[in-house]
């Protein structure tokens, strides 16, 4: 699973239509808190277009930090599932597709 989704403003200087995100780690870490004691850690990476080897450099990066039942409340049968379900719909993701 993946993500799709034209970047209009890039650290380049030039926008990337149609590029390639995929979630290159999902940690579920424990705090000290009371409120929101699970949170999942979600990296995503985005490429120009899909890369053919872990060699390729990326062009956009995000880091989500969520209460562990925020992603679990999102359809899907895996917890990866859920995991991008919840980032495609986050306000920086809008118009992105599942590819």
């Amino acid at each position: 699973m993946a993500i799709q989704l034209d970047i209009q403003e890039s650290n380049y200087g030039v926008p990337f239509l149609g590029a390639y995100f995929r979630i290159t780690s999902a940690i579920i870490n424990r705090q000290g808190t009371t409120n929101s004691r699970h949170i999942v850690i979600i990296d995503v990476s985005g490429y120009i277009v899909k890369p053919e080897n872990e060699n390729t450099t990326t062009v956009d990066f995000k880091r989500y930090l969520i209460p562990v039942g925020q992603v679990e409340s999102c359809e899907g049968t895996t917890f990866l599932e859920k995991c991008y379900k919840w980032v495609m719909a986050q306000p920086d993701m809008v118009n992105s597709i599942a590819v």
